[in-house]
């Protein structure tokens, strides 16, 4: 039985809702994403007929940057981000769990840290009034993604953390 399972048998308020809540993101991200490559095709036919459509590309990379930062807080939140599993594959129980703990612990701490460097940089370019080329779209809008990302991944994996001690502790209780 993995953590992943054992924290699902555990019975928690609101996980049904907080599942809800992320299948009903990853269903408009994956729409996002349809409208994205459709806007793409869309683009590539304009210019095969000799008419060039202004700021599309921008809003495909913007689209794409706000996605990306969404999605590191989905798989973040699934447990499913990239993890050297040679390691928690040959160790019990509670080995996972202090991997867990640790490996989300450095998560959290780096993820603050990037949303802390990201918020910085944010009022300067707001400060500065930067806007994009082609739109003219206040460039506050593709660096809030990682904003919101790297500060939502720190909380989620923050989250984590607090679940896998509560774990440890009630494996470590012999009531597992």
């Amino acid at each position: 039985m993995t953590i992943e399972d054992e924290v699902d048998a555990q019975p928690e308020g609101g996980s049904g809702l907080a599942r809800a809540a992320l299948s009903a993101v990853r269903a408009l991200l994956g729409l996002v994403l349809i409208g994205l490559v459709l806007l793409n095709v869309g683009n590539a036919v304009a210019r095969a007929t000799g008419r060039v459509v202004i700021g599309v590309d921008e809003v495909l990379v913007f689209g794409m940057i706000w996605m990306v930062m969404i999605g590191m807080m989905l798989v973040t939140a699934d447990r499913s981000h990239i993890a050297l599993e040679i390691l928690t594959a040959r160790v019990g129980t509670r080995a996972r769990y202090v991997l867990s703990i640790i490996t989300h612990t450095v998560m959290t701490a780096a993820c603050a840290y990037a949303a802390v460097q990201s918020f910085g940089f944010i009022q300067r370019v707001t400060a500065s009034g930067q806007t994009s080329m082609a739109l003219g779209m206040p460039m506050l809008i593709p660096h809030a993604a990682l904003l919101v990302g790297f500060a939502g991944t720190a909380v989620i994996a923050a989250l984590i953390v607090v679940s896998d001690i509560r774990g440890l502790a009630h494996h470590r209780g012999g009531r597992s």
